[in-house]
């Protein structure tokens, strides 16, 4: 497994030209979707998201971009066409775009922190989540702990929404371990991770293994980018 990240820099600018020749890069119908967003961080989010996951799929499977084809389950999830093997899973908010390959299903989230209507938690938390969420000293922060950590789940079980987030309940025996529990038993075989990356984000992986990765590779956007256009040395090559 290996999970990566990008951080995003909205104060610069992509340069129109270079944007045309990424969107090359992606598959017909989602450089059509990225044109049709009317914000550019949500363009850029969505290529640079789409440019990741390329790049650890050739990195682990050898093949060119052009061979790599996608398909989707019934709930929309992606996955890689005609290789099995080959799990991986993408997730962006605010500046940061991260995502972890594997060869078995595997899920990742993050989320920025941020002030919202806490009482939301009571429709999407489990009773025993939003009790412990109410004793908590800094609530937002421990909210979107809970989050990062629900939606990578749901994301290795491929199923969306589908899932109740209330279904299910994160337990933290320690720092270092996180279970889940159904109905008051515990899921076996279903391991986190969470990772520090920014001060203001919160983010989580979810694995059917143990072996999850301690550090995450951080990539420049620049460095990205030279993996399909080579040479480029633009706006977006000198930053982290």
């Amino acid at each position: 497994m290996d999970v990566y990240a990008v951080r995003l820099d909205f104060t610069k600018k992509l340069e129109p030209y270079i944007f045309e020749q990424l969107l090359t890069c992606v598959a017909a119908d989602k450089s059509a979707r990225l044109r049709r967003f009317y914000w550019e961080e949500d363009k850029l989010r969505g290529l640079f998201g789409d440019l990741l996951i390329r790049d650890l799929i050739r990195q682990k499977t050898g093949l060119h971009n052009q061979e790599i084809s996608f398909t989707a389950n019934e709930y929309g999830k992606p996955f890689l066409k005609d290789h099995d093997h080959v799990q991986f899973n993408l997730s962006h908010s605010g500046g940061w775009v991260v995502g972890v390959i594997d060869t078995q299903p595997v899920g990742i989230d993050v989320e920025q922190v941020q002030s919202i209507d806490l009482g939301i938690s009571q429709n999407y938390f489990s009773p025993d989540e939003h009790e412990d969420l109410m004793s908590k000293a800094d609530k937002f922060d421990y909210f979107f702990t809970l989050w990062a950590l629900k939606e990578s789940y749901i994301k290795i079980l491929g199923k969306g929404l589908s899932h109740p987030l209330n279904a299910f309940s994160i337990t933290f025996i320690d720092i270092d371990e996180i279970i889940i529990k159904v109905e008051g038993k515990r899921i076996q075989d279903i391991f986190f991770r969470q990772y520090h990356i920014d001060k203001e984000y919160k983010m989580a992986v979810c694995a059917a293994h143990d072996r999850i990765p301690r550090d995450v590779h951080m990539i420049t956007p620049g460095q990205l980018i030279k993996h399909f256009i080579p040479g480029y040395n633009g706006t977006y090559s000198d930053y982290s």
